[in-house]
C-alpha cells in the first residue's frame, strides 16, 4: 500500500514528466494538451473506460517508464505527474475511474486492486482466485460497473470457461455463467439493470454472410437472473457490428457498423436495451470509424478513425446532426494493442475533455482536447 510519503518518493525517483505540453493542432488549429514526452510507453485507458476522475483535476494513465507497467496521474491544475502504482503484474488496459469518481480500479494478477487517486492509497482488493470459481485457473476484468459500484463482470478459462458477475459490496460471487466457446471480450454491464451483461460472442462469424443469424451475431447477453446467454446484436447481410458502448442511462448500446466486404460506409448505430428500435446517428462515406464514446449527457459522440497514420478523431453532435474536426493524432493504427496504436478516445464525465493516445513519432503519448 502506498502512503503520501511513499507516491512523493516514487514520484522522486521515477523519471517523470514534467509538466504539460499546450500546443495548436496543424491542421484543425484546436489547442491540444500533450501529457506525456518520453520513451516509456505511455497510453491512456481503452475507450470503454474512464480515465479522468470526476471533478476533472486528474487523468490517470499507463506507462512503462520504470521498466514494469505502472499507473500515473496527472494534476490538470498543477500539471505535476505522480506514480500511483507499484505492481509486478499490472494489466495496463483493465483500468478504468471508479464509479465514485476518485479512485482507480485494475488488475494486477488475479486481483483487483482500487487505489485513490489523489494519494497512491490502496483501499481495496478482490483476490478472484480466492473466489473458488469451479474450473477457474485465469480471470479477466472487464473495465466495467455498475453505477453503484457494487458489480463488476470478469470472463474466467481454464478447466471452464463463461462469465462471473462479482458483487464488490460483499466481496463474493453473485452468480456465474458457462459459456464452453469463452468469450471475445467487451464485457459491459447494462448501467440501468447490472444482472444483464453483454459481451462479444466467440468465434467471430459476421462475415459470413450465409450462416444463420444467431450464429452471425456480434454480441450476445448474459442474463444473471435466469443464468442464460442468447444472441443480442445482430447486423443484417452486408454489414457486421464492432466496438460496441452502453450511455450512462443503460438505455441504448451504441455500435460501429461497417459494411462487408471492405469496412465504409461506416456508421455508429444504437439499438434499445432490449434489442429493437435500430437507430443510425452518424454515416461517414470514407471515414474508417473504429472507436467511439457518447457523453454522459447524450448529447455527442467522440470517433477515432483507423486509416494508418492519417487519422483524425471527429466530434459528432447529436442534437444537430453535424460533425467537426477536434485535431489529427494520425497515429499508426497498424501496430494495433501492442503498440498501443489505436487512438481509443475517452470523453470525461463532464464532457469538458476528450483523453486519446496517439503513436506518431514511434512511442506512444497520451493527450488531452480541451472541448
Amino acid at each position: 500500500m502506498l502512503s503520501r510519503r511513499h507516491l512523493l518518493l516514487a514520484a522522486a525517483y521515477a523519471p517523470l514528466p514534467r509538466g504539460i505540453r499546450r500546443f495548436s493542432d496543424e491542421r484543425s488549429k484546436r489547442e491540444v494538451w500533450q501529457i506525456t514526452n518520453d520513451d516509456g510507453f505511455n497510453h491512456c485507458c481503452y475507450f470503454e473506460a474512464q480515465p479522468f476522475t470526476a471533478d476533472d483535476r486528474y487523468l490517470v494513465y499507463a506507462s512503462r517508464r520504470t521498466g514494469a507497467m505502472q499507473l500515473y496521474r496527472v494534476d490538470l491544475k498543477t500539471e505535476e505527474h505522480a506514480q500511483i502504482t507499484e505492481s509486478k503484474d499490472l494489466n495496463s488496459m483493465s483500468y478504468s475511474i471508479y464509479p465514485d469518481g476518485r479512485t482507480v480500479i485494475y488488475q494486477e494478477g488475479a486481483r483487483l486492486v482500487r487505489t485513490e487517486v489523489a494519494s497512491g492509497q490502496v483501499t481495496w482488493a478482490v483476490d478472484l482466485a480466492s473466489l473458488r470459481i469451479p474450473g477457474a485457473e485465469r480471470f479477466s476484468a472487464g473495465r466495467t460497473y455498475s453505477p453503484d459500484g457494487r458489480y463488476t463482470a470478469v470472463s474466467y478459462s481454464g478447466a471452464s470457461e463463461g462469465i462471473a458477475l462479482i458483487d464488490l459490496g460483499h466481496g463474493k460471487v453473485h452468480g456465474t455463467i458457462d459459456n464452453p466457446a469463452g468469450t471475445g471480450g467487451h464485457l459491459l454491464i447494462c448501467p440501468s439493470d447490472p444482472m444483464q451483461v453483454t459481451f462479444v460472442k466467440k468465434p467471430d462469424e459476421q462475415n459470413q454472410m450465409d450462416l444463420p443469424p444467431d450464429r452471425r451475431a456480434r454480441t450476445m447477453v448474459a442474463n444473471f437472473r435466469t443464468g442464460a446467454i442468447r444472441p443480442f446484436l445482430t447486423m443484417p447481410t452486408g454489414f457486421r457490428a464492432t466496438h460496441e458502448y452502453w450511455d450512462s442511462r443503460g438505455a441504448r448500446l451504441y455500435f460501429h457498423r461497417k459494411s462487408v466486404p471492405g469496412w465504409v460506409p461506416t456508421s455508429i448505430c444504437s439499438v434499445r436495451r432490449n434489442g429493437t428500435d435500430l437507430q443510425t446517428h452518424f454515416t461517414h462515406e470514407t471515414l474508417k470509424l473504429g472507436h467511439s464514446m457518447i457523453s454522459r449527457d447524450g448529447r455527442f459522440i467522440v470517433s477515432d478513425v483507423q486509416e494508418p497514420d492519417n487519422n483524425p478523431l471527429i466530434h459528432i453532435d447529436l442534437r444537430y446532426g453535424v460533425h467537426q474536426i477536434l485535431c489529427w493524432p494520425d497515429s499508426s493504427v497498424k501496430e494495433g494493442h501492442p503498440g498501443q496504436a489505436h487512438v481509443h478516445p475517452s470523453i470525461s464525465a463532464s464532457g469538458k475533455f476528450v483523453a486519446y493516445t496517439s503513436n506518431k513519432g514511434g512511442n506512444p503519448q497520451v493527450y488531452v482536447v480541451p472541448l
